[in-house]
């Protein structure tokens, strides 16, 4: 570690006696204060970040009201201290003057191993956790049973820019738990404004994005009899990406008034490989919503799996060589307007392209999809035929309108521009350009690679628009 070190007020008493008196100071004397080069940079670092507060060495509490934290601040996590597990409290911000947590001086690390959390907050609100902007991740989550555990009341959190690896369950956890006390449960507590975006989760052990509580109808069973969990409102979820998720990638419930997920980047999910806990997103109890221009690709089952909801819009997406269904809907006890399946490229599903079990909505919706080779193609026998491996009806009498979907065991046919590479945007030969349905009434104005959906004398088949 170089020294750095810095003459005091009694050097300048020495120069006075060695020219009055001719006494010597000695060397010690002369520097007796000493800082280090690291310790200076990292002062003027913090000063260079904004930092109202830098977290400690080793801290694994910071509280908002203890330490008089205002809104508007800026909460440092610097990248030279050494951190394990932190839990941020009473961090009260506003709508205007929102607290950040940030990193400073580089990637800070929150190494978390063996612990039950990486980084938690409680009590919180208008709060924003960032580690930057474009492709950085500034901070970096290790282990913990939890990576992020956005809990306890917290409400009006922001999440992006960060790293999330090796957690013993979920990446990032977004719900406060239904308990005895009465702050916790449904009609007391909302939990609004989330948003999760440009993070990368990874290696996690269950899911990848836990957002909301399963038990939306039922609740969960309590020393104080059964209690509902609370709603979200207003949560989004994009442009993460999350590879080798234990369990689900992505799953959300208890979000009643709709969820948007989109931009994610999704690949080898459910590895575990645990039955019903081994498909790429999960749509779950009291979750409607749109999930559009995402990208799946490989995992141990269903690529998108709804369950328990009458109204979801799911288009532009691609999802490529899964384990089950490419997407399986079942609307169960649901009620609703229905689904919509519309634009989406679905490549070598393990079983069907689209299984709709949803015979209790008004209608369903199936146009403009392009399904290549299902694997249960050639598994159905008479009355069924190969041909439901497509988009598989569960009954002759369900309510469903299908239209201009491309389907085919050949994918050359389609004419994409490098389908070796995963790369199925299409080509000028392509036969799907111009022979869509009229997808106007639905708002989809851009494709999966955010090309204006519309180009030419009508709209082209699957999630590329040419």
């Amino acid at each position: 570690m170089t020294i750095v070190k810095r003459p005091t007020l009694l050097l300048k008493l020495c120069v006075l006696l060695i020219a009055s008196a001719f006494i010597r100071c000695s060397e010690d004397e002369i520097f007796e204060e000493e800082i280090t080069l690291e310790e200076d940079l990292v002062t003027r670092a913090a000063a260079d970040c904004g930092c109202t507060y830098t977290v400690p060495s080793k801290a694994w509490v910071v509280d908002g009201a203890t330490l008089g934290i205002k809104p508007g601040a800026v909460i440092c996590l610097s990248a030279t201290n050494t951190y394990y597990n932190v839990l941020f409290r009473n961090l009260k911000g506003t709508a205007t003057s929102p607290i950040t947590i940030k990193n400073c001086g580089g990637t800070a690390v929150l190494n978390a191993t063996g612990k039950g959390y990486g980084l938690k907050t409680e009590k919180s609100q208008y709060i924003r956790i960032t580690g930057g902007s474009g492709s950085t991740y500034g901070i970096k989550v290790v282990g913990g049973q939890q990576g992020v555990s956005l809990e306890g009341l917290t409400t009006y959190v922001e999440a992006d820019h960060l790293e999330v690896a090796s957690s013993g369950f979920a990446g990032f956890m977004v719900k406060t738990e239904p308990t005895c006390d009465n702050a916790t449960i449904r009609g007391n507590f909302v939990m609004r404004n989330v948003f999760l975006h440009h993070n990368y989760v990874h290696d996690t052990g269950g899911e990848g994005f836990y957002v909301g509580h399963t038990f939306y109808l039922k609740g969960i069973s309590t020393p104080c009899g059964i209690r509902l969990p609370h709603i979200l409102e207003n949560v989004k979820i994009h442009d993460n990406v999350i590879k080798n998720s234990g369990w689900e990638s992505i799953q959300v419930g208890s979000i009643p008034g709709g969820v948007q997920v989109y931009n994610n980047r999704i690949e080898n999910y459910g590895v575990k490989n645990v039955q019903y806990q081994n498909n790429g997103v999960q749509f779950g109890e009291g979750a409607p919503g749109k999930f559009y221009n995402n990208y799946i690709k490989g995992g141990k089952n269903i690529g998108l799996f709804i369950l328990n909801n009458g109204d979801n819009t799911v288009y532009n997406n691609i999802i490529v060589n899964t384990g089950g269904d490419g997407i399986f809907c079942d609307d169960r006890t649901a009620t609703g307007p229905g689904f919509k399946f519309i634009n989406n490229t679905i490549i070598n599903p393990g079983a069907n392209g689209i299984t709709l079990y949803a015979d209790q909505v008004v209608m369903n919706y199936v146009y403009n999809n392009i399904i290549v080779n299902p694997g249960a193609y050639t598994k159905y026998t008479y009355p069924r035929s190969g041909n439901d491996a497509y988009v598989y009806l569960l009954s002759k009498t369900m309510r469903a309108t299908q239209g201009n979907n491309q389907v085919t065991r050949d994918i050359s046919t389609l004419k994409f521009v490098n389908p070796g590479a995963f790369n199925y945007a299409l080509t000028s030969t392509s036969p799907v350009i111009n022979k869509g349905y009229n997808i106007s009434a639905y708002s989809i104005t851009v494709d999966y690679a955010n090309e204006p959906r519309l180009i030419g004398s009508g709209y082209d088949i699957g999630a590329h628009e040419y």
